[in-house]
């Protein structure tokens, strides 16, 4: 908070107004008058709290490791999946370089530095530089730092490579290599699941959560309501991607494929 000190030197009182600027640093301005010296400290914190700018230093001085967990704790409304891909950067990424660093302390240079010498692909350097953004955001909003100090960090650029598609004469190989597992009944169903993620477009999750009652044979459609993921060595049930279900169309030659896969099936 700011303060006024009184201070004589070589026999003459003089009046120092102090006050944090926005970036937590100590600051003081020198007057011959008291009543001076008060209202510049009133105009300067009104001016500070009506712009948003006014940060009490004290809730600055947070290091990154704790500050991060009650970030973490915040999340409650993610995926288990990304909640878990946030905690992993968290603990391997941020902590070891910010964790008993104070808030107030952290500067825009330090995190370009930092993000520069992370020697990953640059989609994975992207999501851990998302990851502490959002990190120093919730401090921002908290009023416990003036500035995000991750804004406007410069990335590595993403680069699209080629992308690879299988010929139908390939996937029909790939299923049929799976069919090979040594149980001749397990084989078979590795080859309907091979055939379903190729040709229905669905991803794993979305593959490995659905359930008989989603499909309708006759109308060759089935429904991706739900995905099934594995999360810290637990399964975990979710929703499809964006949270939205979809209805997707069966080719002919898997609907009887499906039927006997469902056979004696009851969800």
């Amino acid at each position: 908070m700011s303060e006024i000190e009184r201070r004589i030197r070589n026999g003459r009182v003089r009046w120092v107004a102090r006050y944090f600027d926005p970036d937590g640093r100590r600051r003081s301005q020198t007057f011959d008058r008291k009543a001076d010296a008060q209202k510049f400290q009133r105009q300067t914190e009104t001016s500070l709290k009506d712009t948003g700018n006014y940060v009490d230093p004290a809730r600055g001085k947070i290091t990154g490791g704790p500050w991060s967990d009650k970030w973490l704790a915040t999340q409650g409304h993610l995926k288990p999946s990304t909640l878990a891909r946030y905690q992993g950067i968290v603990s391997k990424h941020i902590k070891p370089r910010w964790g008993t660093t104070p808030l107030m302390k952290i500067t825009h240079e330090d995190v370009a530095e930092w993000i520069s010498s992370i020697r990953l692909a640059p989609a994975s350097v992207a999501y851990i530089h998302r990851v502490m953004y959002l990190i120093l955001e919730l401090a921002v909003r908290s009023g416990r730092i003036a500035r995000n100090p991750a804004h406007g960090v410069r990335l590595r650029k993403l680069t699209k490579s080629e992308k690879r598609f299988l010929t139908r004469d390939e996937v029909f190989r790939l299923a049929d290599a799976a069919a090979e597992y040594p149980i001749p009944e397990i084989g078979q169903q590795y080859r309907v699941l091979v055939l379903v993620l190729a040709f229905c477009g669905l991803r794993w999750g979305e593959a490995a959560g659905l359930k008989v009652k989603r499909l309708d044979l006759l109308r060759r459609r089935l429904a991706v309501v739900e995905t099934l993921s594995e999360v810290n060595g637990h399964l975990v049930w979710g929703t499809p991607k964006n949270h939205q279900a979809r209805s997707v169309p069966v080719p002919g030659f898997l609907v009887d494929m499906l039927a006997e896969a469902m056979h004696g099936a009851v969800t």
